[in-house]
């Protein structure tokens, strides 16, 4: 699309989605009917037409009739591509399985807080949960019941966290929950209740009928002051120390990155 061209489209685009495809039309069918009165009137003064009456009705007309069927059909598709436009930003940013945000979603939700900053917004911290043993829960029970284990704790960790709170699938096994104005000591409290929460209550997988499998998590956890991070990398980088140290102390546990300086 050409550069002019674009700009039209972003432009009526924008109008569609202020105003919706009906009263586009509309606005668009007045403006069109205002100016062809306008058009006719400068010319029959300068033809010296007596009687305008007929000319006005002309002027009305064709924009009446002409407008909304054109501009309909642009407005319509414009609208369409805008819901199918949203509906990809959505699913590339949505894990399939889970229903969660993406890796893609965490990452850019974690800049965006590091770029603009609210005010009294100091900290963030990332937390990392890995299930233990996962592959022993597929090869045991079946795949399927390993994608139900994995939406069920889905739910269940999303369930333990406040409304502004972020938690994606991250990968695999693995969650990772952006935690804005957060502290090392309240993020490891978290950790904590989501830790015991999981091990007190194993999963059912087939509702009812299925077995209880008992799951536990390992989760490592790194915060920071927003102006101490250069990006969402550095934290990524950070939190997943923590949780490979989780891992390695015997799984079931919460660390956070200072327990691994304080021990180096």
């Amino acid at each position: 699309m050409e550069k002019g061209g674009r700009a039209s489209y972003e432009w009526q685009r924008r109008i569609v989605r202020r105003l919706g495809a009906v009263r586009a039309v509309a606005l668009f069918t007045l403006v069109s009917t205002v100016v062809s009165l306008a058009i006719t009137a400068v010319a029959m003064t300068l033809d010296g037409i007596e009687d305008p009456f007929l000319g006005y009705i002309i002027a009305i007309i064709v924009p009446v009739v002409l407008t909304p069927p054109i501009t309909g059909m642009q407005f319509a598709l414009i609208e369409r591509l805008d819901e199918a436009e949203r509906a990809l930003h959505r699913l590339a940013r949505t894990d399939e399985l889970t229903g969660l945000p993406n890796r893609r979603a965490l990452m850019e939700a974690g800049e965006g807080m590091l770029r603009h900053p609210r005010t009294g917004r100091r900290t963030m911290a990332l937390l990392f949960v890995d299930v233990d043993h996962f592959k022993h829960i597929n090869d045991t029970h079946g795949h399927v019941v390993g994608d139900q284990v994995l939406r069920h704790l889905a739910r269940r960790i999303d369930g333990g966290l406040r409304e502004t709170d972020l938690l994606c699938r991250f990968g695999g096994e693995e969650f990772a929950a952006l935690l804005p104005d957060t502290d090392e000591q309240t993020a490891a409290e978290v950790a904590e209740r989501l830790r015991h929460t999981a091990a007190a209550t194993p999963v059912r997988a087939r509702e009812e009928e299925g077995p209880a499998i008992p799951v536990t998590l390992s989760l490592g956890l790194a915060a920071a002051h927003a102006e101490s991070v250069d990006d969402i990398h550095g934290l990524i980088d950070r939190a997943d120390r923590a949780v490979y140290a989780a891992k390695d102390a015997g799984r079931d546990t919460v660390v956070p990155l200072s327990a691994i300086r304080e021990g180096a």
